[in-house]
C-alpha cells in the first residue's frame, strides 16, 4: 500500500488533488488539497460555504484571479461535483435543473493555463 504522503513526496509540484474513500466503518470521506509554485498561488485558502460550496480564495489583499480563485467543489443532493474553474458552478447549475451527469459535462472547455508562470 502507497500512502497518500509518500506519493505526494516525490512529485515537487502535484497541484490540485482530491481523495474520495470509503472508512473501515464505511463512512464516505472526501478532501480537497492544493498547492502552489508562486507566492500568489501560495496566498490562498480554502473555506467552505453555507450553501455546500468550497471556495479557493485570496488569503491576502491581491483581489480575485479566476485562475486561483475558484469553486473547487460543490454539493447538489448526494452528487459532488469538483473542479478547477467555472465549470464546477456550470456542472453543478445543470445538474441541479435535473441533467443526468453526462449531458451536464457537455460542451466544457479546458480552463486557460498561464503559461509564463509554468517553469522551462
Amino acid at each position: 500500500m502507497v500512502l497518500l504522503k509518500d506519493a505526494l513526496a516525490d512529485n515537487s509540484y502535484p497541484g490540485r488533488g482530491v481523495l474520495w474513500c470509503t472508512t473501515g466503518d464505511g463512512t464516505t470521506l472526501g478532501a480537497y488539497f492544493l498547492t502552489g509554485r508562486s507566492p500568489a498561488s501560495q496566498a490562498r485558502t480554502l473555506h467552505l460555504t453555507a450553501a455546500g460550496e468550497l471556495i479557493v480564495g485570496p488569503s491576502d489583499a491581491r483581489g480575485h484571479d479566476h485562475l486561483r480563485h475558484y469553486v473547487a467543489a460543490r454539493q447538489i443532493g448526494t452528487r459532488l461535483v469538483f473542479g478547477n474553474g467555472g465549470q464546477v458552478s456550470t456542472v453543478a447549475d445543470r445538474l441541479a435543473s435535473g441533467q443526468d451527469p453526462l449531458p451536464a459535462l457537455d460542451g466544457l472547455d479546458y480552463e486557460p493555463t498561464r503559461r509564463s508562470s509554468l517553469p522551462v
